[in-house]
This record gives structure tokens, C-alpha cells and sequence, in this order.
């Protein structure tokens, strides 16, 4: 068994993918525990998933792909993703999300495009301490399936595209390398499982259908964890008073929602880290947690704000107010780091706009 992309040519496949939102969050939090990073805890109010934590999602799709390229149409709606190379392009929701040709690409596409891995399997094996359990016969194709864990447990396993979880069970084809099933175990518990269903190796393929531009062109507004900008340079592309730390770099991102309105994420400028120290958003009040629950408080300068810490981590705290007609949530670690925060935050000035 080797898997590498010079043992086929093409691939043609039904892509089928299942995800447990419930085992998914109990994997998360687990993760967490382990690493000695107390979890966060949602305050009352907080804005909700737009789907519920304890469901389950499925998707399934056609996928055509070659060593360098991958494209997968999805069956439920308009919804396409592509890789190129190292350049990827989602579309969803009417939506495009992805890098442009005039960024250098990014050899961690896989933190954004996990179905990758399917075709290029050595991203996740490189990652894994692996153990061979059977061979089996999938679909008359000889494979190998193999359980796998984390070589460093507190390694960030998303640049690696491997879904939460503590376990992997791979199926890896034997004749061509390609990943033919990824499945996630948090315990006993499923998290997540992708199957490549009757592969086809080795066929034509139309390759027009892997330029980038058949997707869609990525929205102008359109900011990933990865393209997180200093903050004050989204001003112009927000619709209230756009708030600031006085003597702190700050980068953020913009985050639009056609119903809820723009909101702007923002985490010191050395990136958030792992245990999510301090970060916060700000909007004319989409995605604002509803603080009418929360313990009634004045800050320094007199500004009326609502405060709330969980019993359960008393360390962890959010604060809720309003600045310049701009609502902000603060949320972290550390109550003199919050309320420093609150104090420094200003409405960005002309000279840095």
C-alpha cells in the first residue's frame, strides 16, 4: 500500500459525507479538556448555530478529481467546491469563499477544503501514528483499513484536514493510494465519516471544469481566518462606527449575514490563540449575544454595560455595551484584560481611515 498521485491519473466518484453535530461538540470539548484548556461556556443569550448542536448533517456529491486538481458538485443545491493546485474556490448559499489568483496559494488548503485529503491522503497520514486492522474489499477493490491517532496530541489537527476527534479509521485503496473512507471517533462515538462511493480510476475528464472562474468569483467582502486584515482598515466596509484599541494591534475580519446584518470579528493581532484568550465583535447589534440576563454593571469612564462569568469557570468572562452607536461583545479570559479592553476601545480616527 502507497499512497501518492502517481498511480492514477483521474478519479470519478460519489462523495458521501455525514457529520454528528452533538458528538462533534463533545469532541471539541473533550479535546479541550485534555489540552488542560477549560472550554468555553455560552452565556445566556448567545446567538445560536443556524443549525441545532445535536444535529446530524449529510451531504452528498459528485467528485471528479486529479493529483492536482479536485472538484465536487454538491447534490442538494447549487453548491460547488474546487481545488487547483493550491488555489481553492467555494460556492454555497450563493455565496463564493476562496483564495484569488493573485495571492500565492497556500499548502494548507486542507484547513479549508477537508475533502482534499480524500486524493492527497498523505496530508492526514503525515499527521497520524497509524496500525493496520484488515484488509477488506470495497466494491471489488482491494483496501486497507487502518486506525490511526494523533503523533502530537495537541497538534492543530484542521491544517491536516482530520475532523475532531481523538481516533481515524482510514480505508486506503490499495492499487491507487486514494483515501476511499475517513471516519472520526471521539470514544465510541462517530463524529464524522467521508466515503468515496464507486470509484472510477484512470477515465476522461473535462478539464475546463477545474477552472476556477466556473465557480464564481469570490466576493469582494470575503475574508477567511487566513486573510484576517489590521483592523482598522475595515472601516470603510462596515456600516456603523467602526471601534478600536488605542495602543494594541488588532486585526479582524468582516463577516456579512444577508439577514442579520455586518459584523466585524477581531483578536489581537498575533492571531487568536488556542485557548481563546480575548476577542470580540462588533455590529450594530448582528451577532450579539442577548445580554438581558446578564449582571448589571458601569464601567470607568460611566458607560452602562452587562456582565456575565460561568460558575462553572469563573476566569471566563463576557461584557456587553454600547460605544459611539456601535454595540461590541468582549469575550475571553482574564476580567482585568476584558474590562482594559473595553476601556481602550475608541472609534477609528480620519488619519487611519
Amino acid at each position: 500500500m502507497v499512497t501518492c498521485g502517481e498511480r492514477w491519473t483521474s478519479l470519478r466518484a460519489e462523495l458521501h459525507w455525514r457529520a454528528d453535530g452533538e458528538a462533534r461538540c463533545a469532541a471539541q470539548t473533550a479535546t479541550q479538556t485534555a489540552l488542560g484548556q477549560p472550554p468555553v461556556i455560552h452565556p445566556p443569550g448567545a446567538p445560536g448555530p443556524t443549525r441545532a448542536a445535536g444535529a446530524v448533517d449529510q451531504r452528498s456529491g459528485s467528485l471528479l478529481a486529479t493529483p492536482d486538481l479536485l472538484r465536487i458538485d454538491w447534490h442538494d443545491d447549487d453548491a460547488v467546491t474546487l481545488v487547483h493546485g493550491d488555489q481553492w474556490r467555494r460556492r454555497r448559499d450563493g455565496r463564493v469563499q476562496g483564495s484569488r489568483p493573485a495571492e500565492p496559494g497556500n499548502r494548507l488548503v486542507a484547513l479549508w477544503i477537508s475533502e482534499i485529503v480524500l486524493v492527497r491522503p498523505w496530508q492526514v497520514l503525515s499527521a497520524l501514528s497509524l496500525s493496520v486492522r484488515a484488509v477488506q474489499d470495497r466494491q471489488g477493490r482491494r483496501a486497507t483499513w487502518l486506525r490511526g491517532v494523533l503523533r502530537e496530541p495537541g497538534a492543530l489537527r484542521q491544517i491536516h484536514g482530520l475532523p475532531e476527534g481523538d481516533a481515524y479509521d482510514l480505508v486506503v485503496d490499495d492499487a491507487t493510494g486514494l483515501l476511499l473512507e475517513l471516519t472520526a471517533w471521539s470514544g465510541e462515538r462517530e463524529v464524522e465519516r467521508a466515503t468515496l462511493r464507486h470509484p472510477q480510476v484512470d477515465g476522461p475528464l473535462d478539464t475546463a471544469r477545474f477552472d476556477l472562474d466556473t465557480v464564481g468569483t469570490v466576493d469582494a467582502s470575503e475574508s477567511p481566518v487566513g486573510r484576517s486584515r489590521p483592523l482598522a482598515t475595515l472601516a470603510g466596509e462596515v456600516d456603523f462606527t467602526l471601534l478600536c484599541p488605542r495602543d494594541e494591534a488588532y486585526f479582524g475580519s468582516v463577516d456579512p449575514d444577508d439577514e442579520d446584518g455586518i459584523a466585524v470579528m477581531a483578536h489581537p493581532a498575533g492571531g487568536r490563540p488556542l485557548d481563546r484568550r480575548l476577542w470580540f465583535i462588533q455590529s450594530r447589534g448582528a451577532r450579539m449575544a442577548d445580554p438581558a440576563a446578564w449582571e448589571t454593571i458601569v464601567l470607568a469612564d460611566g458607560t452602562p454595560a452587562r456582565w456575565w462569568s460561568p460558575a462553572a469557570d469563573p476566569e471566563q468572562g463576557h461584557l456587553r455595551f454600547e460605544r459611539a452607536g456601535t454595540q461590541v461583545w468582549i469575550q475571553g479570559r482574564g476580567h482585568q484584560d476584558i474590562h482594559d479592553l473595553a476601556a481602550a476601545l475608541a472609534p477609528v480616527p480620519p488619519e487611519r481611515l
